[in-house]
């Protein structure tokens, strides 16, 4: 897992089939120290989450698990999901 902060939304035109009506968004790194890394990742966003929220994100098969809970979810198309909004921590 990560943390970062929403900087964005990406749009896009067509999707996969797997990825149909999810809501995308930019997500920049940061480090365990708070500062951003220059690292920003795209992440399906689970949680309805906004620009500038503080959110926890999920990589590779625990993101699978945010969107679909079991061993059943290898068929999913994700890599990184937003797995919890952060609320009052710096």
């Amino acid at each position: 897992m990560i943390r970062g902060t929403i900087v964005g939304n990406v749009w896009a035109t067509r999707q996969a089939a797997g990825l149909a009506g999810r809501k995308l968004v930019l997500v920049a790194a940061r480090d365990a120290d708070g500062r951003a890394n220059g690292r920003v990742i795209v992440a399906i966003d689970t949680l309805d989450a906004g620009a500038g929220d503080d959110v926890t994100v999920a990589l590779g098969s625990g993101a699978r698990n945010v969107l679909k809970a079991g061993p059943d979810n290898r068929e999913l198309l994700c890599d990184a999901a937003v797995a919890a909004i952060v609320e009052g921590a710096g």
